[in-house]
């Protein structure tokens, strides 16, 4: 199954002096490429959603982001998530542009769990870290519920530079293992 998906890139980013969040490198390229990447193979349509805030990220969308829609929105996460959702078809997967380590695995795996919960609208929970938000809307609107699983670092949420930090120790990881 290949649904439309929604990488949220207009926040504020205020824990982090605002600064465009999504244009952060994490192991040599920023955020937002790397989570394009990662749901491109789940991903019939991909509509970024940036903001003034976040101006950059349209550079992106012209070129090194490859086939993507781009949205520019208010920056503010409800307002950005109505717009968007009235611009795809259901089911459509929502994405942060500020979690670089996430997978395809994970994410089908969440699908799959998803796609058989009876709610419309299902977060990804990570069993240590919280919500990241991760969203499959079934509807546009409606009861929710929460699929939790352990991601472990791939399901780092980059919203402090604490996080970031993290993101950044969890590279120089990989690249010594790998």
């Amino acid at each position: 199954m290949r649904l439309d998906c929604i990488v949220m890139a207009g926040g504020r980013a205020t824990r982090m002096g605002g600064l465009v969040k999504p244009l952060l490198e994490v192991c040599g390229k920023p955020m937002i490429m790397r989570v394009v990447d990662a749901i491109r193979v789940l991903c019939g349509r991909i509509v970024v959603v940036y903001s003034d805030h976040t101006s950059g990220v349209a550079d992106l969308c012209r070129g090194p982001m490859g086939p993507v829609e781009c949205v520019k929105g208010v920056g503010g996460y409800v307002e950005d998530l109505k717009l968007s959702l009235n611009l795809v078809s259901l089911p459509a997967l929502v994405v942060p542009a500020d979690t670089p380590f996430i997978d395809y695995m994970i994410l089908e795996g969440f699908l799959l769990k998803a796609l058989l919960t009876p709610e419309p609208v299902v977060n990804l929970v990570d069993a240590s870290r919280g919500p990241v938000g991760v969203t499959l809307f079934k509807e546009r609107e409606g009861l929710w519920a929460d699929v939790v699983v352990d991601g472990g670092y791939k399901l780092l949420d980059v919203d402090t530079w604490r996080d970031y930090e993290e993101a950044v120790r969890i590279c120089r990881d990989i690249m010594v293992v790998g």
